[in-house]
């Protein structure tokens, strides 16, 4: 846009600097349209930026405005422009720190934005002598927070066009863009390309549970994504393992691996009436993977990522988001209180339309068996009462997250046990820079390393992330991307009174201050159980109970949260 206005101006004692508005707003563009927010009886409105307080706010025309009786057609290229009788009156109502407002929108709070065509042919409209039978509206897809839990709710706006200054919607449509580049849309420019993937099963409430994968998908997800222009196929589990087989590598036209009779029928469009996934094409063709179930699912995800001969670009390449509908969600717990958000399902949503993303720290675990395995892990290991609790509690998994306070209070308080382990870390100060060379199985450990031999541990829980679960701020002190294993560690001499109170002050990170709470941080480790009486759990999810050892692969995912985490 080419613009004759060169100046400051004042009103009211307040400066309004219209170099520095017309930098994110087309000022001229926005004095022709006129739009109505609600129907035929609504006064004519015009759309203004208002930089003060960074909203877009819907301004009527007063009778005596010649822009209403008068709506002109020029082009910005004219050197006149300013001298247009809507220019001027948009340029006045703009330096009018009293001007009426009828409506407002936030940009911070919107996801998407169009311009809507449709086609009027029983009452076509007349302007400068000809005939028109088009007709548009401004749509707005803004989720503001509000309500007394501050929780994000729609609040769309849909402003009618005045047909009379709009002949081929190119004022509209440039409105529209700087709307998009005001919310700071990061896909803007190129739509991501999403994979959806959804455990139906997924926190114990059944397929059909109003809390499950499929609701909230159909309900909430769904729409939100057409709203901010995302693309995706949906890919239902079927089984166990599904979405890690999802991930390995497909050739164009190849049939998937693993595909049983009964998943077939999906290449037919039968099946699951969500599943529009056919799993041919791989994965390496979209931008994004949004997972909805518990924390499970991107344990399998991301191992079926570290299968890949490619597994590097991957990782470099996708970025990654997750709805909270399992039993824990300690993943998406962390996300959003990182973002400084509420754990809702709209909120990591919003994220992931805005398309923020952060690196996230994530570790290489091996397991030091006879036949070596290695795994990828985001969360957290556990070893000793929190892996019981994980584990033998599955049993009741039907009760949902109460089943871990319930076994809890059973094995850490009724039926106690000792566990025995070798522990060896990596302090951050000796690990240097670059990657951390492990030492091989069965050799000496190399100077700098820390080892507890033999010793006696009640609780042993290596932490990620700020929270194991939705309910658990296992680790204040825990960032996105800190590069630190955070190690917690109580000893059996605790007693049961202070175990109880320790426990109690979880869901707060109180536990933190508690004197039985050991604390380390280190860059890796080594962990060999010698008791044989618990469970390897890592990201919720059991290993072989062998000796493993743990990297941590800084900045190696990358995930949608909200704008400016670090």
């Amino acid at each position: 846009l080419r613009f004759a206005v060169n100046h400051s101006t004042m009103s009211n004692g307040n400066v309004v600097d219209i170099n520095g508005l017309q930098q994110c707003w087309p000022i001229a563009a926005a004095s022709r349209i006129r739009v109505q927010a609600q129907g035929n009886s609504a006064p004519y409105c015009r759309l203004f930026y208002n930089c003060s307080t960074g909203a877009i706010e819907l301004v009527p025309i007063t009778d005596d405005d010649d822009a209403v009786q008068q709506p002109a057609i020029y082009d910005d290229s004219n050197d006149g422009i300013e001298k247009a009788p809507a220019y001027q009156s948009y340029l006045a109502t703009t330096k009018d720190n009293n001007r009426i407002v009828n409506d407002s929108f936030r940009p911070d709070d919107v996801i998407g934005a169009n311009v809507s065509l449709d086609y009027n042919a029983e009452n076509p409209n007349t302007f400068h002598g000809m005939q028109s039978y088009a007709s548009a509206k401004l749509i707005i897809y803004s989720y503001p927070k509000s309500g007394k839990h501050n929780k994000r709710k729609a609040n769309h706006k849909h402003y009618t066009l005045d047909p009379r200054c709009c002949e081929d919607f190119a004022d509209a449509r440039l409105v529209i863009q700087s709307i998009k580049k005001l919310s700071k849309l990061c896909n803007m420019q190129s739509p991501l390309q999403c994979l959806v993937i959804l455990n139906p099963f997924s926190g114990g409430g059944g397929e059909a549970s109003r809390t499950g994968a499929k609701h909230v998908y159909t309900k909430i997800v769904k729409p939100v994504l057409e709203e901010a222009g995302l693309e995706h196929d949906t890919l239902v589990t079927q089984r166990g393992g599904h979405a890690r087989e999802r991930m390995e590598e497909r050739k164009s036209n190849e049939e998937p691996k693993n595909m049983t009779n009964g998943d077939s029928n999906r290449k037919e469009g039968g099946g699951d009436s969500i599943n529009t996934d056919c799993e041919v094409k791989d994965i390496s063709e979209y931008d994004a993977i949004i997972a909805l179930g518990g924390d499970g699912i991107f344990f399998e995800i991301f191992q079926g990522i570290h299968a890949r001969q490619d597994e590097k670009e991957i990782m470099s390449k996708m970025k990654f988001g997750k709805l909270a509908c399992g039993t824990y969600n300690g993943l998406v717990k962390s996300l959003l209180h990182w973002s400084g958000n509420d754990f809702d399902h709209m909120e990591s949503l919003f994220h992931i339309c805005k398309g923020h993303t952060s690196i996230l720290d994530i570790a290489r675990y091996q397991v030091l068996a006879s036949t070596p395995k290695s795994y990828t892990s985001f969360l957290s290991f556990a070893w000793g009462l929190i892996a019981d609790c994980d584990f033998e509690s599955e049993c009741i998994r039907w009760l949902g997250p109460l089943r871990s306070d319930i076994w809890g209070v059973y094995r850490g308080i009724l039926c106690r046990k000792r566990y025995q382990a070798r522990f060896s870390y990596l302090p951050p100060k000796a690990a240097g820079t670059g990657e951390v060379t492990m030492p091989k199985p069965g050799h000496p450990l190399p100077d700098g390393w820390v080892s507890f031999d033999e010793e006696e541990f009640l609780v042993f829980w290596v932490c990620n992330t700020s929270h194991a679960a939705y309910n658990m701020f296992t680790c204040p002190v825990a960032k996105m991307n800190d590069g630190l294993f955070h190690v917690l560690i109580v000893r059996p001499s605790c007693s049961r009174l202070r175990l109880l109170q320790m426990l109690l002050k979880l869901d707060s990170g109180g536990h933190f201050d508690c004197e039985v709470l050991e604390y380390i941080a280190c860059v890796a480790y080594q962990f060999e159980p010698l008791s044989g009486n618990s469970f390897n759990i890592l990201d919720g999810e059991p290993l072989e109970e062998v000796p493993i050892q743990a990297r941590l692969v800084p900045g190696g995912a990358r995930f949608f949260v909200g704008e400016g985490v670090e």
